[in-house]
């Protein structure tokens, strides 16, 4: 009897561990994370990115385009915005009035803030059937009580970092948290530079990192701020596509930072 019973527990052991092997064979495991880039543009330029969606779609490339000011924009600017998105490219918030998020909300409150800036911008993008999920800080400004109010109406949030300092020592890299930093690509910025910023994808490339770049209007020969011309965002899309690089929306970032844990 009692070797029977030892037979039977064995029989039991043996079927769980080839039951949780299999589990284990068959269940999905995050894969590490492919090197490459998230483009970004802020601000109400919608013809401009249009233009540069048709001249960059050799590179099979998408970004994401945070929108600022959304009721000032004519039929047929909201027509190319959703043109855009049905491309594969995300269209995100740039903010209702376009103020600086921490000084206001420590003005007015966080109720004045919210009422005055996100979700007018947040129903007006609903009713126009493009819904937002992700948002970018205009002129980069933050602080720990504006993240903590808006990711609970945002998946996930872009703040800005300056500085041209060595690649592994920038912030402008995904950390699979859900406030990213964007490093300017302006022509203006003081850390302008193509070879400079091709030198953080060589790093991204060699560490398996996402870099997050930010821009506001492309033109091509620039001569104003806040301007990005088409020459460097060739020189990086033709960067990722010749390294076998991913492009990535800021929302796809999410995913990966959902899915880590």
């Amino acid at each position: 009897m009692k070797l029977k019973i030892g037979v039977l527990l064995m029989s039991i052991v043996f079927l769980f561990s080839c039951s949780k092997s299999e589990d284990n064979a068959t269940s999905p495991i995050e894969k590490k994370l492919q090197a490459g880039v998230a483009i970004t543009f802020d601000d109400n330029y919608v013809d401009e990115w249009y233009n540069a969606d048709k001249l960059l779609e050799r590179y099979n490339w998408k970004a994401t385009f945070f929108i600022s000011q959304f009721n000032t924009l004519p039929v047929s600017q909201l027509n190319k915005l959703k043109i855009l998105k049905s491309k594969g490219n995300e269209i995100g918030g740039h903010g209702w009035m376009h103020v600086k998020a921490a000084p206001y909300q420590t003005k007015n409150g966080d109720i004045q803030y919210l009422n005055k800036e996100i979700f007018p911008m947040m129903q007006s993008m609903n009713e126009n059937a493009m819904p937002i999920h992700s948002f970018a800080y205009p002129y980069g400004s933050r602080d720990a009580k504006t993240d903590t109010l808006l990711l609970k109406e945002f998946n996930i949030i872009r703040a800005t970092t300056y500085g041209k300092v060595a690649p592994n020592q920038q912030k402008c890299y995904f950390n699979y948290n859900r406030v990213l930093y964007g490093l300017g690509i302006d022509n203006s910025y003081p850390q302008y530079s193509i070879p400079y910023f091709l030198s953080l994808l060589e790093y991204a490339k060699k560490n398996n990192r996402v870099v997050i770049f930010y821009a506001h209007k492309p033109v091509y020969k620039s001569d104003a701020q806040y301007e990005t011309e088409y020459k460097t965002l060739i020189a990086i899309c033709r960067y990722i596509k010749s390294n076998d690089m991913k492009f990535y929306t800021i929302s796809d970032l999410y995913s990966k930072e959902r899915n880590k844990k």
